[in-house]
């Protein structure tokens, strides 16, 4: 017997492995492809960016959203509160679409007993909102911006830090 020979019965079952992992791998695609906000994590926050709708009309508003998740023991403040580095959402100038002001929640008030005074902070979960215009549509439009945060606990505060955030529009 010739050992090239093709067997058929193997071809039967090869054939729908190579279907199943042509699936996996269309399926893997999809999913990668769906608009997932973009998460950011430091030692000190959880950030996630998101907008709705996700599609920049011209002349019509797109909500930008920043959820900011504190780890466990941390605040940042809140933008009110003098003396201190708030939390701040700038997004980069772009002659694409025109921004109004960021809305902020209202802030906790905790009291510092080192500082012997009261504080407006943000230790719970929070959504910073911002709306947009988009002014032109020519394809994709990507909004990039930065969220400026000083995190403490009940003992000492940190380096300010500045986190990258980005939104792309359809």
């Amino acid at each position: 017997m010739d050992g090239a020979r093709e067997i058929p019965w193997r071809r039967f079952f090869v054939y729908p492995r190579f279907v199943k992992v042509l699936l996996v791998l269309t399926v893997g695609a999809a999913l990668l492809a769906q608009d997932v906000p973009a998460r950011k994590e430091t030692k000190h926050l959880i950030v996630t960016a998101s907008a709705s709708p996700e599609a920049a009309k011209p002349g019509k508003h797109v909500t930008l959203a920043v959820d900011v998740t504190p780890k466990p023991g941390m605040h940042v403040y809140w933008p009110g509160q003098d003396g201190y580095i708030a939390i701040t959402l700038t997004l980069d100038a772009n002659p694409a679409f025109a921004a109004a002001k960021a809305k902020y929640p209202a802030g906790e008030k905790i009291y510092m007993p080192v500082l012997k005074e009261t504080q407006i902070v943000y230790s719970k979960p929070f959504r910073i909102l911002q709306n947009v215009t988009a002014k032109q549509s020519s394809g994709p439009l990507t909004i990039k911006g930065s969220l400026r945060y000083q995190a403490c606990d009940d003992t000492i505060c940190y380096l300010p830090a500045t986190i990258p955030l980005e939104w792309t529009l359809k």
